[in-house]
């Protein structure tokens, strides 16, 4: 019979153990007790290098997961004793900082690193990257056509080079438009607000609207009228849904960057015409700071992510409201929520198929829901009528849903810096936007793609 290398070399220290608690037994049955103790610490340490080493042969099985640091993949740590109980397979998960979390997307889906079974956490500006680019088992091969079909948004995460569906989201995110309804319904204001621009006080569903709310509600350093968080990964949300409310991308059908579009030109010059209405230090600041000062009464208005509706429909019920985020042609929503895939390489990929059969299956995706907010990927559980009574304005939410979009290129995270320092240049005045997205995209992109 043959045996593996590693299986002879468990073996042969398995031999090496019995021995050694074999000459245990005889030392302490002959006094030396001196030489019992040392003895015993060593076949200590290695009975529990081998009880680890040989797990596996005694039919244990290990599914090795990835996630971003983030309440999302709190969320799955907290009921991966579901995930165990109905499979036998026991979770190891890692949580990596966002800070290197994007070196290890790219080890385990481009070079092949061959660490983990399940690779989540990726976020919108990392979908077409590992969409198109990346090594992995499509979770299509797994599914019927109806569960494929009853991932709503599937055209996103399906790979133009196989035509199969790469693998699901942990949930489906996008930002909303959230704003000072207590004022906006206000009378007094409402009546000061149709003297300056001659139209009711309504909701801003356009971009223009969007900027004459902003103003009329800017009044500094009491409350500030909207807010731009200024740093990549917070702006990039901002641009993205105003790129999308145009109803263009920044990429053509051949993968070519489109940053001069006259759409996307439009996008960029309202987002930096908004930045003035910000609080003091605006250009180091995150979303995550607008929620602070909302929660204070210093802000009108400002687009965030789901998971902060939570709060504020059951703290700030009377104070605060949602609404679809702003469009001149469309509501600008930019879908996102933690695509995860099975690398090509993972140790264990039918662990991994499981661990995502669990992880898309509507038990899951319902408790997700109900419990933080974050809409379900499947239509059915986004049709589940306690779905929709936990989640409080739901319509508002449900009538964005046609309209998800992602910014398409297979560098995002590079193009999140451009971008900004295209908006720079334009808050700071030394360009308009039509001068830096041409600087953008012929200048410090010359000669590239979207898709490479």
């Amino acid at each position: 019979m043959k045996v593996g290398g590693r299986k002879m070399k468990r073996i042969l220290t398995v031999v090496i153990v019995v021995s050694m608690v074999m000459a245990l037994l005889m030392m302490l049955a002959t006094g030396c007790k001196e030489q019992a103790d040392s003895v015993t610490d060593d076949a200590t340490v290695t009975e529990e290098e081998v009880a680890e080493e040989t797990a596996e042969d005694m039919g244990e099985k290990v599914v090795k997961v990835m996630h971003i640091a983030s309440p999302e993949a709190d969320y799955v740590a907290e009921h991966l004793e579901e995930f165990e109980e109905m499979t036998g397979i026991k979770v190891e998960m890692d949580i990596v900082p966002r800070d290197d979390i994007n070196v290890r997307y790219l080890r385990e889906l481009i070079q092949g690193i061959g660490t983990y079974d399940v690779v989540g956490g990726m976020g919108s500006d990392n979908y077409t990257t590992y969409v198109y680019k990346g090594n992995y088992i499509p979770l299509g091969d797994y599914m019927t056509d109806e569960e494929v079909d009853n991932i709503y948004a599937k055209d996103i995460f399906i790979d133009p080079r196989t035509g199969k569906l790469s693998g699901i989201t942990q949930y489906q995110n996008w930002e909303m438009l959230f704003y000072r309804k207590d004022l906006l319904n206000d009378p007094d204001e409402q009546a000061a607000f149709k003297e300056k621009y001659d139209r009711d006080l309504t909701v801003p569903k356009t971009m223009d609207e969007l900027l004459e709310v902003a103003e009329f509600f800017h009044r500094p350093p009491e409350m500030y009228g909207y807010f731009v968080g200024a740093v990549p990964w917070s702006i990039f949300g901002d641009f993205a849904c105003a790129i999308i409310g145009e109803g263009v991308n920044i990429s053509d059908e051949e993968g070519n960057l489109t940053l001069t579009n006259e759409g996307v030109v439009n996008a960029m010059d309202y987002v930096a015409k908004l930045a003035q209405f910000g609080p003091p230090g605006w250009e180091t600041q995150s979303f995550f700071d607008a929620d602070q000062l909302m929660q204070e009464g210093k802000l009108f208005m400002y687009q965030n992510w789901f998971y902060i509706w939570q709060q504020y429909s059951t703290e700030f019920t009377d104070m605060i409201g949602v609404a679809p985020p702003t469009g001149n042609v469309q509501p600008g929503v930019f879908l996102s929520g933690f695509l995860t895939l099975v690398p090509a390489n993972a140790p264990n990929p039918e662990l991994g198929i499981e661990f995502l059969k669990w992880f898309g299956s509507y038990d899951f995706q319902k408790q997700q829901t109900i419990a933080t907010g974050n809409l379900p990927n499947r239509t059915d559980v986004l049709e589940d009528s306690e779905v929709v009574e936990s989640i409080a304005s739901f319509d508002q939410y449900k009538a964005c849903v046609p309209y998800t979009g992602i910014l398409k290129t297979t560098w995002g995270n590079e193009l999140q810096t451009g971008l900004q320092e295209a908006f720079f240049r334009i808050v700071n005045g030394e360009v308009d936007a039509a001068g830096a997205m041409d600087w953008l995209q012929n200048e410090k992109y010359a000669d590239r793609k979207a898709i490479e």
